[in-house]
Order: structure tokens, then sequence, then C-alpha cells
């Protein structure tokens, strides 16, 4: 099992809060919200089972916003950044087991002091951290052996 980021900016593309207002409740009751996100540059090294960490940047407040799973494989598709340099880019599917509201994320800082040894904001999806570190950080907020 290995774990891996996936990144939220508000500023590109993709403004989070329509979909967070649907999630949250839904993941309050229990429920695995399935989403397909981008893996950046990679195209392998990822499986289903392996553990998601979503962190929020670009805009304050910075921070761990979503825990779950990754459920599938990784498949090339349109990149969804029409200004990106590739045409293309790789996706997995997610299987979301916790989130946290958008303006209340894990704090950066406590990211940070968590595992110092972890870019939490890099530039793109699909970063490997510890699978230990996800660990610790499902379990700090309460989410089970995500």
């Amino acid at each position: 099992m290995r774990a891996f980021l996936f990144l939220v900016n508000p500023g590109l593309h993709y403004n989070p809060y329509p979909d967070w207002e649907r999630w949250l409740p839904r993941a309050e009751a229990g429920k695995t919200i399935r989403v397909e996100w981008n893996t950046g540059t990679r195209r392998r090294g990822m499986t289903p089972g392996d553990l998601a960490v979503m962190v929020k940047v670009g805009w304050h407040p910075k921070g761990a916003i979503a825990l779950g799973r990754i459920a599938s494989d990784i498949w090339v598709g349109p990149h969804w950044n029409p200004e990106a340099k590739r045409p293309e880019t790789g996706f997995v599917d997610l299987d979301l087991t916790t989130l946290l509201p958008l303006d209340d994320p894990f704090p950066l800082a406590n990211l940070k002091l968590l595992d110092p040894s972890v870019r939490w904001t890099p530039r793109m999806c699909g970063t490997e951290i510890p699978v230990t570190t996800a660990q610790n950080l499902a379990e700090i907020v309460g989410a089970g052996d995500d």
C-alpha cells in the first residue's frame, strides 16, 4: 500500500464549494464520495486501495480537506486545464470517506508538524507521501483506518 496527495486549488478552473456543499452531508452520514481526480504527470504506481489525502492549496485557509482511497488504476484523458502544456493527463477514481469543510481544513501548519519531510503544497497531484503519515492524519481527523 502507498499514499498520495491530491490537490484542490479553488483559483484554478475548479470551484469546489458547490461540490463540497453536496458532499459534506453525505460523508457525515457515512457515505463514500466517488470522484475522478487527476494524477498530475504520474502515469503509474497508484493502485486501488492506496491511500488518498486531498489538500486545499492556493487559497487560505490551506490544509487537508479529504481522505480516502484510490479506487481505480490510472487512465489518461483530456487535461482539465485547457492552458496546460500537454493536452492529456492521468486520472484515477477516488473514494473519499472523510471530508472536512473547505474553510476549516486540518491546517497546513499542523500538516507540517505531522510530517516535516512532506511537501504538502506541491505544484501537482500525485506526490507520494509515507503511508504512516496518511494513517496518522486519518487517526487525528477521526477517519478510522483510511
